[in-house]
């Protein structure tokens, strides 16, 4: 056995041992201390941990959501802000907001208890979570539910079908308290059983689509399309709405325009007018608690300063950002963006416009998105700026992301000094047990966290924009740092470049999928993310944490009620897909190998769907991406589902030509069926690629006949 240490990454001639490990590949869980049972690696004992450690989190969320300044009610008891949608455009969007504000007001009384929170997440409608929470949230509602079911066939076929299978072979020679007993490892390369595992992973995939297509995220809500046009890169000169409208009634006379507003950069006029809001209501809290008490409330301007009286202080304050909020306004109105907004009286004539019109002054012309998904801040970040910052924030990232701490690699170095007990013997065995699959799961929510905060920065324009934006990112990190790499043994992006360029004669890691402990490691990972993961996305600390530091920050209790309003976040749509995406990807990849995983990926479906249920309609505010580019982020969500139900395949392809399966014309033939499986979603999704891949299996087939007849 030679093998020598680079980075992040150990190198070694691949040396099955007999309990099928390869001490080449980066074993994750390497620890052997039993807590409760030893059997089938640890898994059992795992899942007592979690279902106790998840109890424990459910009744402190209970306490919390009433007792915690009604935190876990936020979306009820506390409206949304007022936006400023109404500068650039006429009433249209108030009726949705109308509508929100009478469903907020019904649903007052749903949930009165402390544990009447979870009947009520099921009693609500698909209609009463449409006018509460937003089109977008009923379409994430629908795709849980299509992968729910989707995830509960993939569960009856690994439990009824092929655990059996590779629960009656006996390759790897152990008892049947062990893991590995139930892997496909424990069957002989040889066996015919494995074209049970081909086919069915080949049914998959069309199941897959056919399920999937009936998502209603496919599409965009038809609505949406508006007759407002969003016009860019006006020059300075031109910046005033005469100039605009009579360039389009001269050379549009036919079509009237319903409105024209300019867009302008509102930042410090909306940090003013926040401010004044909140001295309004403490204000008005202070009136009203002396009226009825006859008492007065005092407050503390600086931390360190004297008390002075609430009424007198926020009477003068209130002037004061009355007289700076006018001053501001006038400066903004004097200094429009090059960004105006056309409305016309359809979105067929929008778009005669759009279609007809020829370039004037470097004008740039668009569907605008509705006026609820744009991110009206935003709108001053001129392009050339933004892309100086997408390019410096990405790169920034890529190199964190790269060379720095990734999931597998800290739970590698936490398993390194688990390897030496001598040295921690004060701390228990079970932080010892429990703590890497914990570890794991906490490095896949920070990291996710880090690019969200950083594509934030990067000032979208548009709140669909920037949630697909954080989806793709955060999807492709996940699916390389908890999946891909650590399935190769490898613990970095980085160590997988240096494995490339170092090996190029060795065979591909492929019998690195295959060992049972890592497989045992996966299925722990999703039993952790599916009990303590929906549950801490429940209580969400962060926001508690930042809720409290508010509300200690509060000069007075008459500004308490003001700082509940200003904790309503909007629900992270990008960051949850990402999340749901890549546990159905580690399920769906490991489900024929280890097929104990699947019923654990369908218990984090349910339990995620309850919690997201819960959390959109009680504890956030309403995100509204049903413009124009909004239903991009569902459907590519979709997508995604066919492309882990791919990963399965290629994974099981790979497998079987390292492990030998498929000889001669039955790999001819299993290549085959795969190029044609290929081409369900290829058709619809990447026809570029259809063409690409029937011409090289061809000219394989071709090659193959070539060779035979001339071998003969």
């Amino acid at each position: 056995m030679s093998r020598f240490a680079a980075n992040n990454i150990l190198y070694a001639v691949p040396t099955n041992t007999s309990n099928g490990t390869d001490e080449g590949c980066m074993l994750l869980n390497p620890s052997q201390s039993v807590i409760i049972t030893g059997a089938y690696n640890g898994i059992p004992q795992t899942l007592i941990l979690n279902l106790i450690s998840w109890v424990c989190l459910i009744l402190l969320f209970t306490v919390l959501r009433r007792t915690a300044w009604n935190y876990g009610r936020m979306a009820l008891v506390q409206r949304s802000k007022s936006r400023w949608t109404n500068l650039f455009y006429r009433g249209s969007d108030n009726d949705t907001l109308v509508e929100r504000r009478r469903s907020t007001d019904e649903s007052m009384n749903i949930d009165e208890g402390f544990f009447t929170w979870l009947p009520a997440v099921f009693r609500l409608t698909r209609e009463q979570v449409l006018a509460k929470c937003g089109p977008d949230a009923v379409h994430y509602l629908s795709f849980q539910r299509h992968a729910i079911t989707l995830m509960f066939i993939v569960t009856i076929v690994s439990i009824g079908i092929i655990l059996p299978i590779n629960f009656q072979g006996t390759n790897l020679q152990v008892d049947a308290s062990t893991f590995g007993r139930t892997t496909l490892s424990n069957l002989n390369g040889r066996s015919y059983w494995l074209w049970v595992h081909t086919l069915i992973s080949i049914m998959f995939l069309p199941v897959s689509v056919l399920i999937m297509r009936r998502c209603t995220g496919r599409k965009p809500v038809p609505n949406s399309m508006t007759g407002t046009i969003m016009i860019t890169n006006i020059s300075r000169a031109d910046r005033n709405e005469s100039t605009i409208r009579a360039y389009f009634t001269h050379n549009f006379p036919h079509i009237q325009i319903v409105d024209l507003r300019l867009a302008f950069n509102i930042n410090k006029l909306n940090e003013v007018q926040e401010k004044k809001e909140m001295v309004t209501e403490a204000l008005i809290y202070t009136d009203t608690y002396y009226r009825k008490t006859g008492k007065r409330i005092t407050v503390k301007p600086t931390l360190c300063g004297p008390e002075v009286d609430a009424l007198e202080f926020y009477t003068q304050e209130e002037k004061r950002l009355k007289d700076e909020a006018k001053r501001c306004r006038a400066l903004v109105l004097n200094d429009p963006l090059g960004i105006a907004f056309l409305t016309l009286p359809s979105y067929q004539l929008a778009e005669h416009v759009i279609n007809h019109f020829s370039l004037h002054r470097g004008w740039v012309l668009q569907h605008a998105t509705n006026p609820s998904d744009i991110i009206w801040e935003n709108l001053s970040v001129q392009p050339g700026v933004w892309y100086v910052k997408a390019i410096v924030v990405n790169f920034c990232l890529f190199i964190v992301l790269f060379f720095l701490t990734t999931p597998a690699f800290v739970v590698n170095l936490f398993n390194t000094l688990v390897a030496k007990p001598e040295t921690l013997s004060k701390i228990s065995s079970l932080i010892f047990e429990f703590l890497p699959t914990l570890l794991l799961w906490t490095m896949a929510a920070v990291m996710p966290a880090i690019v969200a905060f950083s594509d934030k920065f990067l000032s979208h324009w548009t709140k669909s924009q920037q949630n697909y934006s954080i989806m793709a990112k955060t999807a492709s990190y996940l699916l390389l740092m908890t999946l891909i790499l650590p399935s190769l043994g490898l613990a970095s992006a980085e160590a997988f470049i240096a494995w490339t360029l170092h090996h190029e004669n060795d065979t591909l890691r492929w019998d690195c999928v295959f060992l049972p402990d890592k497989g045992a490691f996966f299925v722990n990972y999703v039993i952790t993310s599916g009990f303590i993961g929906t549950a801490l996305e429940l209580i969400r600390f962060p926001e508690l944490f930042l809720y409290v530091w508010y509300l200690l920050q509060s000069k007075s209790k008459a500004e308490k009620s003001y700082v509940k309003k200003a904790i309503l976040y909007e629900f992270p749509f990008g960051v949850h897909y990402a999340w749901s995406l890549a546990i159905f990807s580690i399920t769906m990849v490991y489900s024929l190998a280890c097929p104990l995983i699947a019923p654990f990926g369908l218990i984090y479906f349910v339990l995620k769907h309850i919690g997201d249920k819960h959390n959109l309609y009680f504890a956030y505010g309403p995100c509204d991406m049903s413009g124009v580019g909004g239903g991009r982020i569902h459907a590519t969500a979709v997508r995604l589902i066919r492309i882990s139900v791919l990963l399965l395949l290629i994974k099981h392809g790979g497998l079987g030509r390292a492990a030998g399966w498929f000889r001669g014309s039955d790999y001819y033939f299993d290549n085959g069926i795969r190029s044609r499986v290929w081409d369900v979603p290829a058709i619809e999704s990447f026809p570029e690629l259809y063409a690409a891949s029937a011409l090289t299996v061809g000219d394989d087939l071709a090659v193959s006949r070539v060779c035979g007849s001339s071998s003969h």
